[in-house]
């Protein structure tokens, strides 16, 4: 896998990677991360998935890492 670069962001780390056809937009916090495969068919290049990357978007990434930080919590105390 290819690293990139990063793409800057306030509410989680964004790397930017490229493998094998296809682009992969990692995000990450201290224990969770989420990736995004993207055809490279699907976009005309690396300047396309950056501009995916709106506020929008990550707003949806970090919703989404709160679910899965309460689902590892409620796994982890099921009582």
């Amino acid at each position: 896998m290819y690293f990139i670069g990063e793409i800057p962001n306030p509410k989680c780390k964004v790397s930017l990677y490229k493998w094998n056809n296809k682009y992969f937009v990692k995000f990450e916090t201290a224990d969770l991360e989420q990736t995004f495969k993207i055809s490279e068919t699907e976009v005309s290049g690396e300047s396309e998935v950056r501009e995916l990357i709106t506020e929008e978007f990550v707003d949806k990434v970090v919703k989404r890492f709160e679910d899965m930080y309460g689902d590892l919590h409620n796994a982890l105390n099921p009582y």
